[in-house]
């Protein structure tokens, strides 16, 4: 599930630096915007069982179904931004960049859940003393199956959050409209 990311409503420039964790960067001190995503992924599994009453058994899935999703994706500017202005319109549309990020790495991971859960369950075999234990085991496996899917998409998301975020990138938002740099400076002052 990747629902489009909310735009919340305006905060201090310096509550969106503490909120991304951050401290002022060097000649870029200001989070003049933020893209907030939280990932969850979740699975269940039906299991058919063979044996006896009292166990072992031998547990196979009979359906897996895997939940990633976006619990949280949203944008919010600094409020030191002119409303509506053209400098606002720019950083919006950079954190809209970060936002495609998140997006697109979503949708991979999840294409790449689905074959990895395929894969996993057409030789997914448990054996325990009872039908419930079997399916605790094969759900602890397929968490371990899709783990490395998960990493690979907390990396991506790096990665391309890096590709964007570049001096260069920073330097470009600090040139565009004078006018509205001018008001932003005065309200970082006051703020």
């Amino acid at each position: 599930m990747d629902p489009a990311p909310r735009v919340l409503p305006p905060r201090p420039a310096a509550a969106l630096r503490t909120e991304a964790g951050g401290v002022p960067d060097g000649a870029f001190p200001h989070h003049l915007g933020l893209t907030v995503s939280r990932v969850e992924s979740r699975s269940e599994i039906t299991v058919r069982t063979q044996g006896p009453e009292g166990g072992p058994v031998c547990a196979l899935p009979a359906e897996v179904r895997l939940w990633l999703t976006h619990a949280e994706h949203s944008i919010r500017l600094a409020r030191e931004l002119p409303a509506n202005g053209c400098l606002a319109q720019a950083v919006l549309a950079h954190e809209k960049r970060h936002a495609e990020v998140n997006r697109r790495t979503l949708r991979d991971a999840a294409r790449e859940l689905r074959v990895v859960a395929r894969g996993w369950a057409l030789r997914a075999e448990a054996r325990a003393d009872s039908a419930g234990a079997a399916a605790l085991a094969l759900q602890d496996e397929l968490g371990r199956a899709i783990e490395p899917v998960l990493d690979r998409l907390r990396q991506a998301r790096e990665d391309g959050h890096a590709a964007i975020d570049t001096s260069g990138e920073y330097r470009r938002l600090s040139q565009l409209c004078p006018g509205d740099q001018a008001k932003l400076r005065t309200a970082l002052r006051r703020g």
